[in-house]
């Protein structure tokens, strides 16, 4: 038997003894794919929200009764607080993208310096901020709204380059792909929940109705940023519950090198 195949079979053999369902690894893939739900879920609730936030007076279908022209229909809705025009609604949408697209390449570089748990975490930590204010900064001004959208994409845009430079040093080669392949679902995830519990909670009275989508969602990104916190670390060395059969795993998986940094950044596709 080869060298290779020997060390293959007592990897297997140590994946074995490791306790599946409180794996690290495994841990650490639920929590990124919840934390990626909370950061697209926080992106596109302003899509949702800006349908109940605005007066659509540019989509107004009027209708006058031919045979009685005093009679006149209106089949625009209920007003929203704000009267933005298509192409304010437009500028406000896509000035997130500005600064997503900033810190994209330099968020690579900071989770080989930092840590992808620090600067993951601090990314959700900064959209779920600015979430949170973003009924306070429409209200001050539409100028106000697409700074803070720019300084959310800018928090955003580091998120999927610390996942990339925690998966560095936590997935092993055979593995890499289902750990990944969990954690990026929750961009899909994310979406698919959050336009349509945007647009019930718009229709609702709760905390005004609109701003309830920017109060819940920063919430459970709070709620996720303190366990996130707690559950995970950068490096199965430096994680101080983790089973000695799986730090073992893993490090003999990867090579046992302690690299410091992740210099692969993946643009994500948005």
């Amino acid at each position: 038997m080869s060298g290779d195949s020997e060390h293959s079979v007592y990897l297997e053999r140590l994946k074995e003894r490791i306790p599946h369902i409180i794996s690290c690894r495994y841990v650490l893939a639920i929590m990124g794919c919840l934390g990626f739900v909370n950061v697209y879920a926080m992106r596109v609730n302003l899509s949702v929200a800006l349908v109940a936030m605005t007066a659509s007076n540019d989509t107004a279908d009027n209708y006058t009764n031919a045979e009685c022209p005093a009679e006149t229909y209106n089949s625009t809705a209920d007003q929203g607080e704000f009267d933005w025009d298509q192409n304010t609604r437009g500028q406000i949408l896509s000035s997130f993208f500005y600064g997503y697209l900033i810190t994209q390449i330099p968020g690579g570089w900071l989770g080989g310096i930092i840590g992808g748990k620090h600067l993951f975490g601090v990314g959700v930590l900064c959209t779920t901020i600015f979430t949170l204010l973003t009924p306070l900064a429409a209200r001050a001004g539409v100028s106000y709204l697409i700074a803070l959208r720019i300084l959310e994409g800018l928090g955003e845009g580091v998120t999927f380059p610390a996942m990339h430079a925690m998966w560095a040093h936590w997935a092993p080669p055979i593995e890499r792909s289902k750990l990944i392949a969990i954690t990026y679902a929750g961009s899909q995830l994310g979406t698919v929940l959050s336009n349509p519990v945007s647009g019930w909670l718009c229709s609702t009275t709760f905390l005004g109705g609109w701003p309830s989508v920017f109060y819940i969602f920063g919430t459970l990104g709070l709620i996720w940023f303190v366990l996130w916190t707690a559950l995970v670390h950068n490096t199965p060395a430096e994680h101080p519950r983790i089973s000695p059969e799986e730090l073992e795993y893993i490090e003999k998986s990867i090579g046992g090198k302690k690299r410091k940094s992740y210099n692969t950044t993946i643009v994500s596709n948005g």
